[in-house]
């Protein structure tokens, strides 16, 4: 009877302080991250996406690749998510005036 209330204790009281304290730093954790995946769609001509590159003094998620078709760049996505405060910098080779991307 005492372990049982001895237990009971631990996980009303101390028990749950730990619990909230991991679901607020994993929920926290995942919020941060961008996710930005590319599908298959465009099969070799896939985007590639490189996290946490130096872009003009700042981090950022490089996107490069993509399909070129004449002076336009085509990027596609099963997720493009990115954080408040992210940054996302599309590489865009010589020639290209317009990308497109579709989720």
């Amino acid at each position: 009877m005492l372990l049982t209330l001895k237990i009971k204790n631990y996980l009303t009281i101390g028990g749950a302080i730990p619990l909230i304290a991991w679901l607020a730093c994993t929920s926290l954790a995942n919020r941060a991250l961008a996710q930005l995946t590319p599908d298959t769609s465009l099969g070799n001509e896939s985007s590639v996406v490189t996290p946490n590159v130096d872009v003009k003094g700042a981090l950022a998620d490089l996107i490069e690749g993509g399909a070129i078709r004449d002076i336009n760049l085509f990027h596609s996505f099963l997720e493009f998510n990115v954080s408040d405060g992210g940054r996302v910098y599309f590489a865009n080779p010589v020639g290209i005036e317009s990308i497109f991307t579709k989720k």
